[in-house]
């Protein structure tokens, strides 16, 4: 298998978790107590063994194949897209890397529940929040871009084997709508967590 549909593949394993991450932070926007009642239905899913498994060797593909096909394929004369899909891979590799590592450690060293309160605690204290705020709103961008530019890229590429160069027209558009609702999920999301919908 090609090295670009091994990311592809491992790509949509980990955005279907990601469907499910990012929508349970957005049950924040309810409480707290909203946010951990509905993560323990969804763990009942992505922390079933072989699934989490599963995903952690997903990450693992994901981010090896990842850096190689950025490294491999450079920057030089390349379209905006592409700069923006591999700039935005680069760090959620790093961020995964990072991300991955401290909720395992949290879970089987630390003994610390990685539930809401795990990540809002570092978002509203300083000083530790001047790192962290920045540091997950450009996770949440950084997915949405990623994932933007690898449906344009797609799509394009699909159009000019089924019809020709012209029929990339319209898939602009369609990135784009995925930019805005990463901008207005990122918003929410990280306003539930730093407090700004209610106190914490």
């Amino acid at each position: 298998m090609k090295l670009k549909q091994l990311h592809r593949i491992s790509g949509v394993a980990i955005a279907a978790f990601l469907v499910l991450h990012l929508s349970n932070h957005l049950f924040a926007l309810g409480g707290p107590a909203l946010h951990i009642t509905v993560m323990k239905y969804f763990r009942m899913v992505y922390r079933f063994p072989p699934v989490e498994v599963l995903l952690l060797l997903c990450v693992t593909i994901q981010i090896i194949s990842g850096l190689r096909l950025v490294f491999t394929k450079g920057f030089r004369r390349q379209p905006l897209y592409v700069i923006a899909q591999a700039v935005s891979g680069v760090y959620l590799s790093l961020f995964l890397i990072n991300h991955v590592t401290a909720v395992l450690l949290a879970r089987y060293d630390w003994h610390i529940e990685t539930d809401f309160y795990f990540a809002s605690g570092v978002a509203v204290h300083y000083p530790e929040k001047l790192f962290f705020i920045p540091y997950y709103t450009l996770s949440v961008l950084c997915a949405f871009t990623h994932i933007a530019c690898a449906h344009y890229a797609r799509r394009v590429e699909l159009a000019r084997v089924a019809a020709g160069p012209d029929a990339s027209a319209g898939f602009r558009r369609e990135a784009l709508l995925i930019l805005g609702a990463g901008a207005v999920v990122t918003a929410l999301i990280m306003g539930s967590f730093t407090g700004l919908f209610y106190p914490l």
